[in-house]
Order: C-alpha cells, then structure tokens, then sequence
C-alpha cells in the first residue's frame, strides 16, 4: 500500500499488481496449507497458525473494503511531503493498514446493505440477508462437496448449476430493487427529454463524461451517442469530430456541462454556424441543459436579396439609408415544411451606423389573418452578437429555428421579422412605410 500514484510507477507494489497473482500464489501454497491443515505436519501449532492466516487475510481484505482508500490516500498527499517522499513507506504512521482503522466512521463505511443511519435504520436488513443467503448457501454446496465421496460428475454438474442459478436470482433481485435509487433523476429526465422528441437523422452529443453511464442506463431511444469532452476551445480532433456530425445528421441534441453556450467550445460554432431550435432546462438538481440543433449542411433553403432599413424611432420619417442604423440586406428561408417540423430562417444584417442599445430580433409566424402562431426572440446571434458591438460596415449572419406547433394547419405561412428595445418594448420603423415596424418574409408552405 502506498500513494496511489506510485502503484503504477513503479515506488510500490501495491494491490494492483498483488491480486491478479493470487490464484497462481494459492495454487503454489496447496501444498503447504494441505501439510499444516490435513496431515498435521506441525501438529496443533501448524493447525493454529494457518487458521490465524486465514483469519488475518479476511481482516486485512475487510479493512479494505469497509473504507475508501481515497480518504487515506488524501490524507498521505497533504501529510507526506515531497510527493514521492521515502518516508510514505519507511514510517509506520503512515502505513495504510494503520490510517485506514481511523477513516471507518459509519458515514463512510461502503458496503451494500449499510446505510449509517441510527440503528436499526443502519442497517439495510433485505441486502444483507440476500448476501448472507447466498453466502449460507455456498457453504452449504461446499461442506457436502468436501463431505461426500467422488461420485457422478453429472450430479456435480448439476449442483454447480443450481448454486449458479442462486447466485444469479440473487444478483438480478438486488441489481432490479437498487436500480432507481443508482439512476441520476436529471440525467433520466434528459434522455425521456430526447427520447420524446428525437426523429431519425438525429445524433447525441453528450458532454459530460460523469454521466456516461447514467445515460446509458436511462436512454431508451435509438439515436446515436457521441461522448466528448467539454472545452472552451476545439482542437483539431474536437473540430473534426463536429465537422463530422453536421455533415452526418439532420439535427443534434446536445447535453452540456456547466459551460454556457458561448464559452463552450462545442456550442459556439453550432449557434453561429446553425440553427438553435429549443433549449430547454430539465427539472432537478443543477439545473441541466439539453439544446436541439438543425444543421445547416442539410437544410433546404431559398435565398432572396433585401434592402429593407431599420432607424430610430425617435427620428421623422421616412427611416432611408441616410438616416437608419440598420439593414436587412437578404434572407435564406426553408420554403416548406411539415407541420411537426421546422421552418429555418437566415438573416443577413448590415451596420450602418453605431447604436448604443441592445435590440432584441423577433421573429413570428403569421398565418393569412396576421395572427401570432409561433415567435423567437433574442439578441442576434443566439445572444453572440449584440447590437451595441456592430461596427458600421459588419455584416452579421444570424440564423433562427423556429419549431412548428404539432396541431397547426396546412396551408401558407409568413414570418414577419423585425428588431425592438427590449426595456420600453418600442420597435425599431422600417422603410417600407412610415407605419412599418416589421417586414414579412415568406411565404412558407406547411404541409
């Protein structure tokens, strides 16, 4: 036993290279321990020494498992120092057989049917019984093998079956009773979440490695997982794998760590380069992320050129280039769509002139009596690109998804797209007319 990171570094031999060497180490010690246990070759004392090893050999295994090392561990790299100091090994007081006797409290004892609450509640009597069980059971086996004459090996085989059958009725009642209380709530939310919504052409790239697992156990869904590190910025490998994704699916889930979406080295590129069509956050500890992506390669779009200005709302009409701060110089819009589908829109802005405020973009599907059906709303950019940053000149590309509600009609669709100040909810005029606060881009059939 030493620091954990010298097991490997050739400072300590340690668990790691002893117990894969037992089965061979036992298999040369058989014919000691038949010596000093069955022919009595040092009398009482040899019968006494080897039942002590037995027992000393459990106790030195329980005092393993009762604790994580992790504790003793700690406490070695904090005490010990420098970190590869000979002392860790030469000192008895920092020997782990010792330090481990103080890290067992009954909030850090790790054992299946221990709960390290107040007695009798410590004690979680259904595992421990099932484990005793299966353990009395074994001993049982054993004594009759060790008792009864060398007999059919079929009866052998059949005992040694029905004792795997028990063992394996045991585990499954234990794995199936324990398994809501191991799965992650948020991590499940996430995956029925996903598995609600998801459609094929689909992909899942889940950026947190600690839930792999939990993930795993909780998705039920058939699309394809990609689990990659979260970074603020992409190599070459991390920027090809995205490259690779967009080029392979239609859309993208995404499950983030901790990082917003514009520190995320993940997530930039897919909210300037895509299409964000929901990001939602699941109930639960963490507040956890789960966003939906359309990927540009494989949208459908038609593009239009525009010149429509955006300008003060303060200043006398009519807004024309001379006097307006911004323009929509064109747009890409998908000309159909389906009515559980998606309609994806591309903006392209111009500055004209430097504006102090941040403008909110809306955009709102109409139907032909002008009635709000669906919207998005936000700074340009998925909150990237605010206004006040533009510099006259700058084009800014700033793309929108709008998902389409499941109950709404066929029939011909029109987004009407304008900006507005967030704070007093006053839009921006526009030249299309002195009563103009929006332009109507379209039309979009939906099917």
């Amino acid at each position: 036993y030493a620091k954990w990171y010298m097991w490997h570094g050739g400072y300590s031999w340690g668990p790691r290279f002893v117990v894969p060497m037992l089965p061979f180490l036992s298999l040369l010690a058989g014919p000691g321990w038949n010596a000093l246990m069955s022919e009595r070759v040092l009398s009482w004392f040899g019968f006494a020494a080897g039942v002590m090893l037995a027992i000393w050999s459990l106790l030195v295994q329980w005092l393993g498992l009762l604790a994580p090392y992790g504790l003793v561990q700690d406490r070695l790299a904090t005490a010990v120092t420098p970190l590869f100091a000979d002392v860790t090994f030469t000192d008895i007081q920092y020997s782990p057989l010792l330090l481990q006797w103080q890290a067992i409290r009954p909030d850090t004892i790790h054992l299946a049917w221990w709960r390290g609450d107040a007695w009798p509640d410590a004690v979680n009597w259904l595992a421990l019984g099932m484990s005793l069980a299966g353990i009395a059971v074994g001993l049982l086996l054993l004594v009759q093998q060790v008792r009864s004459k060398r007999g059919d090996d079929r009866e052998d085989r059949l005992r040694n079956w029905l004792y795997a059958a028990a063992l394996t009725l045991i585990t499954v009642a234990l794995l199936t009773y324990y398994a809501g209380a191991l799965d992650d709530p948020v991590v499940s939310a996430v995956a029925d979440r996903i598995d609600r919504d998801e459609r094929a052409g689909d992909a899942v790239l889940l950026l947190r490695p600690d839930a792999t697992q939990s993930f795993a156990n909780a998705y039920r869904g058939a699309l394809p997982v990609f689990g990659h590190f979260a970074a603020g910025e992409l190599d070459a490998e991390q920027s090809a794998w995205l490259a690779r994704l967009e080029q392979s699916y239609d859309r993208l889930w995404v499950v983030p760590n901790y990082l917003p979406p514009e520190q995320s080295g993940w997530e930039r590129p897919l909210r300037t380069q895509d299409f964000l069509l929901s990001d939602d956050r699941v109930s639960g500890e963490g507040n956890q992320r789960v966003a939906l992506y359309a990927l540009l390669p494989h949208a459908e779009m038609v593009e239009s050129g525009l010149g429509t200005v955006f300008g003060d709302p303060a200043a006398p009409p009519p807004v024309t280039e001379a006097n307006g701060w911004i323009r929509l110089k064109g747009y890409a819009i998908t000309p159909t769509a389906t009515r559980d589908g998606q309609i994806l829109l591309t903006l392209l802005w111009e500055s004209l002139q430097p504006v102090a405020t941040d403008y909110q973009v809306f955009v709102h599907l109409l139907d032909a009596s002008g009635n709000k059906l669906a919207q998005r709303d936000g700074q340009p950019v998925q909150w990237m690109r605010p206004t006040s940053t533009w510099q006259p000149g700058e084009e800014i590309v700033d793309r929108y998804g709008l998902p389409l509600p499941q109950d709404l009609a066929q029939g011909r669709y029109t987004l009407a797209v304008g900006l507005y100040d967030p704070i007093t909810g006053q839009r921006l005029p526009v030249s299309a007319g002195p009563a103009s606060y929006a332009i109507e881009l379209g039309p979009v059939e939906v099917r």
